[in-house]
């Protein structure tokens, strides 16, 4: 019994110090998206701003989670030399903050959506599905959240938008859960008042809230005239009813959802892939895939999908916004994602 408590104490310490060291980081974010980032995003012009945003992510790079951790996870599935590595790393954590600024300005009027520049390849396939009027799934990723907002852009996606989203957090017990609901409800404000000032319809369907968000969904794709927005890489419980594994960019396993390739089937309408990114000069590109007219087998069609993104990642790191991982890396001869060894 002695030998146990002896074993365990040192592992909860660990965990109290691991603990520690997230709340602390939370906090930091806390401070600067609310007492830095809020009001110089209102009264820097934009490039000031955006530069003030990359220097206060800064101190986290040296922070063990999630500074060294991404340094690390960049060394390995890239390669690169150590100033290499710790570019990618401290763009990668200050994307982000980054995004935030341009959805604060949005919020305060501060920014001309309007007049972005945004410019679209592979746009032949999807023109025609536009000019049809029929219902369609965008299948996005968590690429940069400035970005995405392009895709709300009514001369991108015409007719109804319906995003298929997480909801804010509604209890406040940890600081992790304050700091989402500082910068997830501040994207999801931006994102809605953005369609306002576009003048174009505009929903939530939020997908942790019950049934009603996937009976909203099939609505409204049984229908001409919408386009629902999913992001097919966002992390699903394994085991459950939907759910399937596979490897996905630095992780050698991960469990995704089928909901997007199964709604496409159900209602009978296109799929297509969109990758987006935003320039150090503020262009945003989107990349459309080939739209899937018809879903036979829903894993190959997931799977289709998914490759998708991790290429895009693999290409633009800094442009993703979740963990990447560290368990694979990108071998840009063969332009594949390959197990390390361990």
């Amino acid at each position: 019994m002695n030998q146990i408590r002896s074993t365990m104490s040192p592992m909860r310490l660990v965990s109290a110090i691991s603990n520690i060291d997230v709340h602390i980081t939370e906090l930091f974010r806390i401070f600067i998206f609310k007492g830095i980032l809020t009001p110089a995003a209102y009264l820097l012009p934009k490039d000031w701003a955006l530069a003030l945003a990359k220097v206060l992510s800064l101190p986290l790079v040296v922070f063990p989670d999630p500074g060294i951790k991404a340094y690390r996870s960049m060394k390995r599935l890239f390669g690169g030399r150590r100033y290499h590595s710790f570019q990618l790393a401290w763009g990668w954590i200050a994307r982000p903050f980054q995004d935030f600024v341009i959805f604060t300005r949005v919020l305060n009027g501060r920014e001309d959506i309007s007049n972005w520049k945004i410019v679209e390849r592979n746009v032949e396939e999807i023109a025609r599905l536009r000019e049809t009027g029929q219902s369609f799934i965008v299948a996005t990723g968590h690429f940069s959240r400035a970005a995405y907002l392009a895709v709300v852009c009514p001369r991108v996606t015409p007719g109804n938008f319906i995003l298929s989203s997480l909801s804010v957090p509604v209890q406040l017990n940890r600081p992790q859960e304050f700091r989402l609901r500082i910068q997830f409800g501040t994207l999801l404000k931006g994102t809605s008042l953005a369609s306002r000032v576009w003048q174009r319809p505009f929903e939530l369907a939020f997908t942790n809230t019950g049934q009603s968000a996937a009976r909203l969904l099939y609505e409204r794709l049984s229908k001409p005239g919408n386009v629902v927005s999913i992001s097919v890489d966002a992390p699903w419980p394994r085991g459950v009813s939907g759910s399937f594994c596979r490897p996905f960019a630095g992780m050698k396993d991960r469990s995704f959802s089928m909901g997007a390739a199964r709604l496409a089937k159900l209602c009978k309408c296109p799929i297509v892939s969109c990758v987006c990114w935003r320039e150090h000069d503020g262009t945003i590109f989107l990349q459309w895939g080939s739209p899937i007219l018809n879903v036979s087998n829903e894993i190959d069609t997931m799977n289709q999908l998914i490759d998708t993104v991790e290429a895009a990642i693999a290409e633009r790191p800094t442009q993703y916004v979740m963990d990447i991982g560290h368990e694979r890396r990108w071998n840009p001869l063969l332009g594949r994602w390959e197990i390390l060894p361990d």
